[in-house]
């Protein structure tokens, strides 16, 4: 699989910005105030892991958009100009540095000008996927501001944006990983539900019942099969026949761990017996085989490869 490429524009057309605009919101009215001596002009770029959209843009004049935001939840970074946006019952004036969600449930207003942002668009199915994973079957997200909760959360996107950028997109290797991209969308949509307040910010406390070891055993052999790809809480749940939070119990309960430690020591057991058959005059490396089962922090995977088998996984390579 080769990573998504980066698909880059540039127009000074209105009618293409217009267009732009119109294909992120509906039942949307657009107006231009501000156009510089310079005209309009518009650059962006952007690629795709696997359903969640991520784009950088530049827009040299001002414009004003009202609508909703079609299919994807929004989480723009402002790094420069200005960008004010309104939904109803708040107005938030968005400086560089900082971050704002558009959800889709909403009339929008937004008011632009000058403005360079990145923007990560996470399909509202995505979302929905994971809070099932978090809260258990039957939850509905709904967020209920445009603002982080926190300036330290407000970090946390920033940083989880970073890492994305500029460790996985910026490899050939991880970003061409099926397993990986799939664990930075789940990554960056968990990332948005800690950080933007909605109804699955709080934990709903539920009564996991009597989950039987055979359950367990069951989300085990699931893991077991599936180690090519990743597998979100909710998915083993399902398959297991169980809720998230059931699960999550009962491998606390009868192995004293949690679904996500396990499935990372299968994955990581996957890697040992691949050092252990690797040649490195083959080409064979640490990196090569951490990435093709999921790890993409070397530093991390040496650690936690070092408690498991009591040695770095060069190591094991040369031996």
């Amino acid at each position: 699989m080769k990573p998504p490429p980066w698909q880059r524009f540039t127009t000074t057309d209105v009618d293409e910005v217009l267009a732009f605009f119109r294909a992120s919101f509906a039942d949307v009215s657009i107006m231009h105030s501000a156009v510089g001596a310079e005209g309009v002009q518009l650059r962006g770029m952007g690629t795709m892991l696997v359903d969640v959209a991520l784009n950088g843009l530049h827009y040299s004049a001002g414009v004003e958009v009202s609508g909703i935001a079609r299919e994807f939840v929004r989480v723009i970074q402002v790094r420069a100009g200005r960008l004010v946006v309104t939904d109803g019952r708040d107005t938030y004036r968005v400086t560089p540095g900082h971050v704002v969600l558009l959800p889709t449930d909403v009339t929008l207003k937004l008011e632009c000008d000058a403005l360079e942002s990145f923007t990560v668009g996470l399909p509202t199915t995505l979302i929905e996927q994971v809070a099932r994973g978090r809260e258990g079957p039957g939850a509905g997200v709904r967020f209920e501001s445009l603002r982080p909760m926190s300036r330290g959360l407000e970090r946390h996107w920033l940083g989880t944006l970073a890492y994305v950028r500029q460790v996985v997109l910026a490899d050939d290797d991880l970003a061409g990983n099926p397993l990986i991209v799939r664990q930075v969308r789940h990554m960056l949509a968990t990332a948005a539900l800690a950080v933007f307040p909605s109804n699955s910010s709080v934990p709903r406390q539920r009564d996991p019942g009597t989950v039987s070891p055979a359950v367990v055993r069951r989300a085990m052999d699931y893991v077991q099969a599936h180690t090519d790809r990743y597998v979100s809480l909710a998915e083993l749940a399902e398959a297991a026949g169980v809720s998230a939070r059931g699960l999550q119990y009962a491998f606390r309960r009868y192995h004293d761990t949690t679904p996500a430690r396990y499935a990372r020591r299968v994955r990581l057991d996957r890697a040992h017996r691949d050092l252990l058959d690797g040649d490195p005059a083959a080409g064979d490396t640490v990196a090569a085989i951490a990435a093709r089962w999921g790890f993409v922090d070397a530093k991390r995977f040496a650690t936690d490869y070092r408690a498991a088998y009591g040695q770095p996984p060069s190591h094991t390579l040369r031996s």
